[in-house]
């Protein structure tokens, strides 16, 4: 039998409340996170060996367990996502729709165009490192793997 449980599920299992937060605000500190590299294990430790370590059964026991090892971690973390956060309100007033427009053409058009026309750019780097030619295959040297 396969069944699924929930966050909210596991939380009220284990007797931990929920944290409420406004619309959108964890998709922005997520994303600052991720900029910041604000949890990363330089900053907050190796989480997964971590765990494995703690040998408590509480959520209690865990925060205090945690802390004792790294009582700076969740100070410098939540400094260098501030610090991002106050990046994006820089420049969300700068953000347009022309800005908007030129992105996705970005993404549609040049990224794309890019992305799966990069051979031709890879064999004209080695043709200059080489000073020789290139040609692209033709589709019946495609089909050899040529």
């Amino acid at each position: 039998m396969e069944f699924k449980i929930k966050v909210n599920e596991i939380r009220r299992l284990m007797e931990i409340g929920t944290i409420e937060f406004p619309r959108y605000a964890t998709q922005i500190i997520n994303l600052a996170n991720q900029n910041a590299q604000a949890t990363r294990p330089k900053v907050v430790g190796q989480m997964s060996e971590l765990i494995k370590e703690f040998t408590g059964r509480t959520l209690e026991e865990w925060e205090e367990w945690y802390i004792e090892r790294y009582p700076d971690s969740i100070e410098r973390a939540t400094k260098k996502i501030l610090e991002m956060i106050h990046n994006f309100k820089e420049v969300i007033n700068q953000i347009d729709e022309e800005m908007i427009r030129r992105w996705v053409r970005d993404l549609v058009i040049v990224k794309t165009f890019i992305g799966l026309r990069f051979q031709e750019a890879v064999l004209k780097k080695i043709a200059e490192k080489f000073d020789t030619s290139y040609r692209l295959s033709i589709p019946g040297e495609e089909s050899k793997g040529i």
